[in-house]
């Protein structure tokens, strides 16, 4: 299979996570719908405990095995690729099956003693067989990764969004009679196979098209390197981001469990809080982090391309690398950001019909810039191995967020906006610091005049958009209404983009697909080239 180039590559994954990202939301709208905050908050509430699992059994391999392949590739060494694979693997499915006999053994003492809601045990229990599925596709994610074929995972995460969302509807339609507890356990059941159908998929086409040895590389120029050597290279990449990723995922696992205890100490009952935690993680949170396909898209592309460029000696490269990100954030986060802060509680009557969600989005919509700007940061940090600077930066910022849950969500005045709250200013906090390691490291370049050139045509376009709804609110249907208002309001952004020369028309032609007819098309504004 042809390797893509970074334009392509991350063209690619944006386009992919864009199909999976929709096509979750229109199965998380008719999910929350069917089963309403509480089944969705009891499947939130166990989420991130398997989160913590998988943090483990995976043990960072995804991207080591990703940094460590492009670097071989471009000394031409398919025996290290060889051995990075077998030793990926070992680890992995080691870990999976004692995590899942664990789990399958403790499963009631882990209901009673973590949970506050006993209802979380089936869709706990049900969830425990993905963690073997999750193991190999993260072996295999990171090989395709290295290679920089990012067409292959891309279609298995579109095959695992469709199959999963099949999977819970059916199963969620037939097991809702039988209480709450076992629709929220559809969802677990569907993840299973989706995450298998990805993996299969993957596998496949490992087996059929991208063998080791199928793979075209020059002539090998590398020392010899010996078992134990390629186990401590993948180590010293794998142990801190498996750290930082642990140290993360028990705050995401402490989180559910802080924050509705902590409701019910501000006087909520336990359904309540359950209720309250899955407006906030299971429809304000999908709103905000949307945006991410772009960005975390980015951070993907980054690690392997920016190991390849230090391997071979490209400095330039890495520098231009950063550009690239901050800009591309700009680009999406600045108008996003916005229109999540503008519109907030009308988005979510018009998804969720719940328009008590809006309040907790707008206290975090500010800080959507940082937080799609974190992603492409933490991906240069890890692509020139530093690692240990984003677990650093990232536990600090972990910290904090449950030291404000805890003093704000008890808070009978303030309740779940505490919650919103902590995340707005950990991931400030957290963001803040990777720009100051960058900075420290590479240099950090930012156009400002560039950068300034897109803030304005942002709002400009929220004014536009301001003025727009203040009309169609009232002569319009909701859902028509912000609908019009939103495309209309990006429409004009992307106009203004181009007609000030902020985005060009050969630019777009670089885009894989699409390219092409969008620049014909840009190449017809004024001003436009």
């Amino acid at each position: 299979m042809t390797r893509q180039t970074f334009v392509q590559g991350t063209s690619i994954l944006i386009g992919a996570s864009l199909i999976t990202r929709v096509l979750g939301f229109v199965y998380r709208i008719a999910l929350t719908r069917l089963i309403g905050a509480e089944g969705l908050g009891l499947f939130q509430m166990v989420f991130p405990f398997l989160t913590l699992v998988l943090t483990i059994v995976s043990a960072g391999m995804g991207i080591a095995i990703s940094k460590l392949v492009a670097e071989s590739l471009v000394v031409g060494d398919r025996r290290r690729i060889r051995r990075i694979m077998i030793i990926g693997h070992t680890i992995t499915l080691s870990l999976a099956v004692a995590a899942t006999g664990l789990l399958l053994g403790f499963g009631d003492e882990i209901t009673h003693h973590v949970f506050t809601d006993p209802r979380a045990y089936y869709p706990f229990m049900t969830l425990i067989p993905v963690v073997g599925v999750i193991a190999v596709s993260s072996v295999l994610r990171g090989y395709f990764q290295g290679l920089q074929i990012m067409s292959t995972p891309s279609v298995a995460s579109i095959l695992e969004t469709l199959i999963r969302i099949v999977g819970v509807w059916a199963i969620a339609v037939l097991s809702l009679a039988r209480g709450l507890e076992y629709a929220a356990a559809s969802v677990s059941a569907g993840m299973i196979l989706g995450e298998l159908a990805g993996c299969l998929y993957m596998l496949y086409v490992y087996r059929r098209k991208t063998r080791i040895s199928r793979l075209e590389m020059p002539p090998c120029s590398a020392a010899a390197e010996t078992w134990r050597q390629t186990l401590q290279a993948m180590l010293q990449i794998a142990m801190p981001v498996t750290l930082s990723r642990f140290l993360g995922s028990i705050a995401y696992a402490v989180e559910p469990i802080l924050v509705t205890r902590s409701l019910i100490a501000a006087g909520a009952s336990a359904g309540l809080a359950t209720r309250l935690y899955g407006e906030y993680s299971g429809m304000a949170i999908p709103l905000l982090v949307f945006p991410t396909v772009f960005t975390y898209s980015l951070a993907v592309q980054l690690v392997p391309s920016i190991a390849e460029a230090m391997a071979a000696g490209r400095q330039e490269t890495v520098a231009r690398r950063l550009i690239q990100s901050f800009r591309a954030t700009a680009l999406v986060g600045f108008p996003t950001s916005l229109i999540l802060l503008e519109f907030a509680t009308p988005l979510c009557q018009a998804i969720y019909a719940q328009p008590q969600v809006g309040q907790l989005l707008a206290i975090m919509a500010p800080c959507g810039f940082l937080l799609y700007l974190q992603g492409p940061l933490s991906g240069i940090l890890q692509g020139i191995n530093k690692a240990g600077v984003v677990m650093r930066n990232s536990l600090i910022g972990s910290a904090v967020k449950l030291v404000i849950i805890y003093y704000l969500a008890r808070d009978p005045n303030i309740g779940a906006a505490g919650v919103a709250w902590s995340l707005t200013i950990a991931v400030s906090l957290t963001t803040l610091l990777h720009i100051a390691s960058v900075h420290r490291l590479l240099g950090f370049y930012v156009d400002t005049i560039d950068t300034a050139k897109i803030l304005l045509l942002t709002c400009i376009m929220g004014l536009s958009m301001h003025l727009a709804w203040e009309h169609l609110s009232t002569t319009m249907a909701l859902t028509p209404a912000i609908t019009t208002v939103i495309l209309g309001g990006l429409l004009l952004y992307f106009i203004l983009l181009l007609m000030t020369r902020t985005v060009t028309s050969h630019a777009l032609k670089r885009i894989p697909g699409i390219g092409r007819p969008l620049a014909r098309a840009a190449r017809l504004l004024p001003f436009a080239r």
